[in-house]
């Protein structure tokens, strides 16, 4: 029988919708959730829950939602700028951008109301890039919260709008459609405010409870920005957090930012440490904050370093379509926050060196002595998705023969401690990630050996186009990258019509013929 460590965040859901977590941990036998076997979970709808706040419901009663880790949410602004012909830089995607696309689910305990539950399991992988790569590992962030019963707190938010003149056109355009669905999708426990920034800073909107009443008061306060001016970022933000102070103390809920821009600050103090001590700040004051990326020019490196903050998530939206779905799926999901300041630290099995860890930025990873790894993980969200962490193993003398792991022993053990949402308290804890065969794990752990790969892959193709201007290079990659993900389950369709698009492109900028004789060529010159 397999066995698996799980470690469980309770909560009660009181009559204020708080969350008060405790942690148990136990062995059990593994048993997968019908939820967890889903390719896709069913889409989310917003509906009226009772006074405290509004509900995430599912189609489907008893699915769980899932957990994230913080930062970067999605990989929109690279394939963005594939589809419209362009190769991106390869600092324009996140590994935990990619995943958080995914539903990524590992075995847990049955549904049991729990807040967040982590666990994790290991197999034999191969990973483009990573040659010397044998087996991959995955921390998995699941909840045990019930998708059609769960509500989350009131929303106080404080929607800080850059009106530059880089914004104007259709970014303006895209921000009034976001805000106007925002509208929509609050009630009349929420309350919401506006904060414009450009030639100067001020509030646009003082707080209004989202009333039936109010609604046409809110929508003509959206319809009636406009840009003007340059971009002075920092004076924007301090506006912002200054009303977010101002008025959570009144409010009996959680108080989020929500900072719409180009991210193409050019007056006032336009470093990235500058902004994220505002934002750090703001956390330590209990203000969350979201950053929606809006149009062509959008910075992902300076937004992924600004997200990389207590309570700070990143989302990038091209179009409204985009824009909507997130909105209407997930936006109980990006404004909730579940733990804080998760440290881990991963001790291999005997014979086992770590060779990669894929889900975090890699500045936030440490060596501990010559042979453990311990990282720190800001903050993790609620999600509709099951999250993820990778740990990639190597044998730790290629000159000696290859341990054999059996079934159920575990590839690594990791000690953790966290900070419960709302509480100074930390807690503590033991992971381990027990071996599985290939043919029996996850589809949490199927899924990531192929998403790991692909960002590998990527990164890599990218590299050698756009940094080396190396295109055979960049084709040779991407045409192994295209030939493994055909063998992906249906999932990751739309990380086959990426890379097949990138292929595409790849073969007219280097003279290639993109059909499957040449793609299978470019694979054996690559692996030479």
């Amino acid at each position: 029988m397999k066995s698996t460590h799980t470690i469980r965040f309770a909560a009660a859901l009181v009559a204020a919708s708080v969350l008060v977590p405790v942690l148990t941990s136990q062995e059990k036998d593994k048993k997968k959730d019908p939820a967890d076997q889903a390719i896709v979970l069913s889409p989310f709808e917003i509906s009226a829950g009772p006074s405290v706040g509004y509900s995430a419901a599912s189609t489907l009663a008893g699915t769980r939602l899932g957990a994230t880790v913080g930062g970067a949410k999605d990989a929109r602004y690279f394939r963005d700028t594939v589809t419209q012909g362009g190769f991106p830089h390869p600092n324009t995607i996140t590994a935990e951008g990619l995943f958080s696309e995914h539903d990524l689910p590992v075995p847990t305990e049955p549904p049991n109301g729990h807040l967040l539950q982590l666990s994790g399991e290991a197999t034999t992988a191969s990973l483009l890039t990573r040659p010397e790569v044998r087996y991959l590992g995955q921390i998995g962030l699941a909840s045990g919260l019930d998708a059609s019963t769960w509500h989350r707190q009131p929303l106080n938010l404080i929607a800080v709008v850059d009106k530059s003149g880089s914004m104007h056109g259709y970014r303006l355009g895209l921000v009034k459609d976001s805000l106007h669905r925002l509208q929509k999708q609050l009630g009349p426990d929420d309350q919401i405010s506006i904060v414009l920034y450009g030639d100067r800073s001020y509030v646009h909107l003082e707080p209004m409870r989202v009333t039936a009443a109010n609604q046409g008061a809110i929508s003509a306060a959206i319809d009636a920005m406009e840009t003007n001016g340059s971009t002075d970022m920092e004076e924007g933000l301090k506006v912002g957090y200054d009303l977010a102070r101002r008025t959570r103390r009144s409010f009996a809920g959680c108080t989020r930012l929500m900072q719409f821009t180009d991210e193409c600050p050019n007056t006032g103090n336009t470093t990235a440490e500058g902004f994220m001590g505002q934002m750090e700040e703001g956390a330590r004051d209990g203000i969350g904050q979201t950053t929606i990326g809006i149009g062509d020019e959008f910075d992902a490196e300076l937004a992924t370093k600004v997200s990389a903050v207590h309570g700070a998530n990143l989302f990038y939206f091209p179009n409204a379509q985009e824009m909507e779905k997130t909105f209407s799926e997930e936006l109980d999901m990006l404004v909730t926050e579940l733990a804080f300041d998760l440290d881990m630290t991963i001790h291999p099995a005997p014979g086992l060196r770590i060779a990669g860890v894929y889900g975090i930025p890699s500045d936030l990873l440490r060596w501990e002595g010559d042979r453990n790894l311990t990282f720190h993980v800001n903050t993790i969200f609620l999600s509709k998705r099951k999250g993820a962490i990778y740990v990639a193993f190597a044998p730790e003398d290629a000159d000696l023969p290859e341990h054999v792991y059996t079934e159920g022993r575990p590839l690594a053990t990791l000690r953790l401690s966290y900070r419960e949402t709302g509480r100074a308290l930390l807690t503590k804890g033991r992971l381990e990630l027990p071996f599985v065969a290939a043919a029996s794990a996850s589809p949490g752990l199927q899924r990531g050996s192929y998403l790991v790969s692909e960002y590998l892959g990527l990164k890599a193709a990218m590299t050698a186009h756009v940094v080396e201007n190396n295109r055979g290079k960049a084709y040779a990659m991407l045409s192994q990258l295209h030939q493994l993900l055909s063998t992906a389950d249906a999932s990751l369709e739309g990380e086959r019509t990426l890379t097949a698009q990138l292929l595409e492109l790849s073969a007219k900028a280097s003279g290639h013929d993109a059909g499957p004789d040449q793609v299978a060529a470019s694979s054996i010159i690559l692996d030479q």
